[in-house]
């Protein structure tokens, strides 16, 4: 090997290294970060919120039968296996029975399933005839959803899960606000 030649494997050998060592750096500096940057108190960037399923002022996608014989119907997508619909049951429960003379209230759920999700509707206080079976794709992303409709399906409001004290409270107060 030449004298050149072992210059240029030299400095190969030294960038090579220089460039694990920047690396290794980087890779445990991303590894790291989240607690070095808890340590010194720099709190990271909440996610971006999701925009909700349903938005007030939009209309909704069920068929009219559910709500048009009524001037507010709040329609309940639950299921029977969803953890959070099981830990707020009582919950609905007690707003389903708080409705009665206020507003109806549906509940939907998916089709195809081998839980008894009739049950569990009927474990609500809802009859046969408030419960429906949803056989298209809607634009739930979370169970339950809670959406209060008027008489021609405008959404009034709508909420994704319902297992905090803080937002059954929310909850309560608007729907009792806008079934007046």
């Amino acid at each position: 090997m030449t004298h050149s030649n072992d210059r240029a494997l030299n400095r190969l050998s030294i960038m090579a290294s220089l460039g694990l060592v920047l690396m290794v750096g980087a890779t445990t500096t991303y590894i790291a970060w989240p607690r070095v940057a808890s340590a010194i108190g720099i709190k990271p960037a909440p996610p971006a919120p999701v925009p909700p399923a349903y938005i007030a002022g939009q209309g909704i996608d069920v068929p009219a039968a559910w709500y048009s014989s009524s001037p507010r119907t709040l329609i309940l997508f639950a299921r029977d296996s969803c953890g959070a619909c099981q830990k707020a049951q009582p919950f609905l429960k007690t707003l389903v029975a708080g409705l009665r003379d206020k507003a109806s209230v549906v509940m939907a759920h998916p089709a195809g399933t081998d839980v008894d999700h009739v049950a569990y509707a009927k474990g609500l206080g809802l009859a046969d005839a408030n419960i429906h079976v949803v056989t298209s794709n809607l634009r739930v992303k979370a169970t339950p959803t809670l959406v209060l409709v008027n008489q021609r399906g405008e959404i009034l409001a709508a909420w994704e899960g319902a297992g905090k004290e803080e937002k059954q409270a929310e909850i309560v107060s608007t729907i009792l606000a806008l079934t007046k």
